[in-house]
């Protein structure tokens, strides 16, 4: 894909406050880019799928630990990349089969699901510094 011609980057300790602040910067941003309604629906489902995730299971919601996320964009994507300090080897495989076989009316396990189904593209990285995902809309 061609390079982003901006990128936004937030920087924030693991309070789920903060979830509510990145879909008000990508609220913008969809203004910006003149996203659809559904389309910004189905970023915004994901984006706080992502950042809950990277606070309660990433950093266990220790808010000595971070959570950055940057969004890049250009006049053919939109890719936002989040990454939490958790230094365990994270199996995202063995998340993603898990979650396919949970019931659809289970109460938690369907973040991966969803993020799968509403990106265009969706990447997971574990590293010793942090996991990292990576999801990509077309605009």
């Amino acid at each position: 894909m061609p390079r982003p011609h901006d990128t936004v980057n937030l920087n924030f300790s693991s309070n789920l406050k903060y979830t509510e602040f990145s879909v008000l910067v990508m609220e913008y941003l969809g203004n910006l880019l003149q996203i659809s309604d559904e389309r910004f629906f189905q970023i915004e489902i994901a984006l706080r799928e992502v950042i809950n995730n990277a606070i309660v299971h990433g950093n266990r919601s220790d808010p000595e630990k971070r959570v950055n996320v940057s969004f890049s964009w250009n006049s053919e994507y939109l890719r936002i990349r989040i990454r939490d300090e958790n230094p365990e080897d994270v199996d995202f495989e063995r998340l993603v089969r898990e979650a396919e076989q949970k019931d659809v009316l289970s109460p938690s396990g369907r973040g991966m699901l969803l993020m799968q189904s509403y990106m265009d593209s969706l990447s997971f990285e574990s590293t010793t510094e942090g996991s990292v995902i990576t999801m990509e809309k077309r605009l």
